[in-house]
């Protein structure tokens, strides 16, 4: 095994280990536990080789690259993010249960896994940064700092201070602020830009967006729960 398939697999035995102790705030039986850990990994790499292949399709088309030959070859985290999320929502669409609940604890258990997942991008030499920058490094630390503050803001939810949801779209802002600041740093970033930035950054800030757009409207949702007559929610 490679240091980054070591790095890789430690970081998707801790997030899983995590969640698995946090199961019953999850409000998952065993069996929805693990039903639905293994259709969010299917679709998180759905979208992560699928991001890949659109942004670069030159690689595929010029021969450079054959998609099931190199299929280990090229993943967009992004990607992998909204195949994960399109994947939760069709879980808990399918299962009658609330998306919001379950994403606080994947905010938290995300960056955890992200992190060792990064410190393998070092070890491997891939992702590599501009000279004197170790950006897989820069990244892990922040993600490790990003558990911490958003395990801060868990407890918030758990105790009722907080509504459901607002530690995911926390988690939203902040990564897509992290990769907004370090994608310059990066050497590997594919040349092309959309409005002056490049794909990574305008992915990073279509991710900033999202969050900022779901802390409104969730915000606006607990307030409107909140000031219903007795009367109406019973």
């Amino acid at each position: 095994m490679t240091a980054y398939g070591l790095f890789a697999a430690a970081g998707v035995l801790a997030a899983v280990l995590w969640l698995r102790r946090h199961r019953p705030g999850l409000g998952l039986t065993e069996n929805e536990f693990w039903a639905a850990l293994w259709l969010l990994v299917a679709g998180a790499v759905i979208g992560a080789k699928g991001l890949f292949v659109v942004l670069g399709w030159r690689h595929y088309a010029s021969g450079e690259l054959r998609f099931w030959a190199d299929f280990g070859t090229g993943f967009v985290f992004f990607g992998g993010l909204l195949g994960a999320l399109a994947a939760a929502l069709g879980f808990a669409r399918w299962r009658g249960l609330g998306f919001r609940r379950g994403a606080d604890y994947f905010a938290v258990a995300l960056p955890l896994g992200h992190a060792l997942g990064r410190l393998g991008c070092q070890a491997q030499g891939c992702c590599a940064g501009r000279p004197p920058h170790p950006v897989p490094l820069y990244e892990a630390a922040a993600l490790l700092a990003l558990v911490f503050v958003l395990r801060a803001g868990l407890g918030r939810v758990e105790s009722g201070r907080w509504p459901r949801g607002r530690v995911f779209a926390a988690y939203l802002v902040l990564y897509g602020a992290l990769r907004f600041a370090l994608d310059p740093l990066r050497a590997d970033g594919a040349p092309g830009r959309l409005l002056g930035v490049t794909y990574q950054q305008a992915l990073a800030a279509g991710v900033m967006l999202a969050g900022l757009a779901l802390l409104r409207v969730w915000r606006k949702t607990a307030a409107g729960a909140a000031q219903r007559p007795f009367s109406a929610q019973s």
